[in-house]
């Protein structure tokens, strides 16, 4: 006597589903194998610079003299700072007393990049 093993025959919405799965899969297969040959080329072309968002940094600046120093200031910096690691830059922060005669005072900040994302560290003068 011999035992013959089942054959699997899907039909109905089974098989469409099984074809359909094998032709995603398929698909993905190809559209990963593009990717990966269109990375890993160098560019001779020099990287575009972005400019550090200055007026972040100045209301930054303005906030901490607020919550630290309870001073009301306006913050000028440059408009246009490459976003490069390691340059430093200056900020005023215009500063008008709260007391009569209410003199108005200029305050230094050295400002230095940190990294290329924008992360900045600030001190006063």
């Amino acid at each position: 006597m011999q035992i013959e093993r089942p054959t699997l025959r899907f039909t109905g919405p089974v098989a469409v589903r099984l074809r359909r799965g094998a032709s995603v899969a398929t698909t993905a297969l190809a559209c990963a194998a593009l990717l990966s040959a269109c990375g890993g080329s160098s560019s001779t072309e020099p990287a575009s610079h972005t400019n550090l968002n200055t007026a972040r940094v100045a209301h930054s600046i303005e906030q901490t003299l607020l919550e630290k120093r309870h001073l009301h200031a306006t913050v000028v910096c440059p408009a246009a700072v490459p976003q490069e690691s390691g340059r430093t830059f200056e900020c005023i922060a215009k500063v008008t007393s709260a007391k009569a005669p209410h003199a108005v005072s200029n305050s230094p900040f050295l400002v230095t990049i940190q990294n290329n994302r924008g992360y900045v560290t600030y001190v006063g003068k």
